[in-house]
């Protein structure tokens, strides 16, 4: 029993020192698979419903990753690009193609720079989603992204 006790805190402990530290390290700790909650926001005057994003990251490629949308049952799957920036922000960019989209390219920033409030309910990432179409300029934030530590 303290043993997991022990590697509890150890775990817990590794994301208080990366706190604010690269986005892509937090990522190949958590593994391939990074659940991302999405969470609406209010001024978004369109209808948004619930649905939560898997990115799976590759061990051959940095800047590649592939990004399941799950709205319910239905799934819609692309690959994305990634890239890292200066203070360790991780931004995922792509498209979703099959026309059913209103708003198909996608702009997901990451970052570890948590509060110490989304820390104690469990977050390693907060960021935001941005939806719209790169061809005519429109980018607009639509969700808060938000993943979860391991053991949350």
């Amino acid at each position: 029993m303290t043993h997991i006790f022990i590697n509890y805190v150890m775990v817990q402990l590794f994301y208080y020192e990366n706190r604010g530290q690269s986005a892509r390290k937090l990522l190949r700790h958590e593994g391939c698979k990074n659940k991302v909650h999405l969470f609406p926001y209010e001024g978004w005057a369109r209808p948004a419903s619930l649905c939560y994003w898997v990115l799976k990251t590759s061990w051959w490629s940095r800047t590649r990753c592939k990004i399941v949308q799950v709205c319910g049952v239905k799934r819609n799957t692309t690959i994305g690009r990634m890239t890292t920036a200066a203070n360790g922000n991780v931004t995922v960019m792509g498209k979703f193609k099959g026309g059913q989209e209103q708003d198909p390219d996608f702009r997901l920033t990451l970052n570890t720079n948590v509060s110490s409030s989304d820390f104690q309910i469990g977050y390693s990432m907060t960021g935001m989603l941005e939806r719209g179409c790169r061809k005519e300029g429109r980018m607009e934030m639509t969700h808060y992204a938000m993943i979860k530590r391991k053991g949350y």
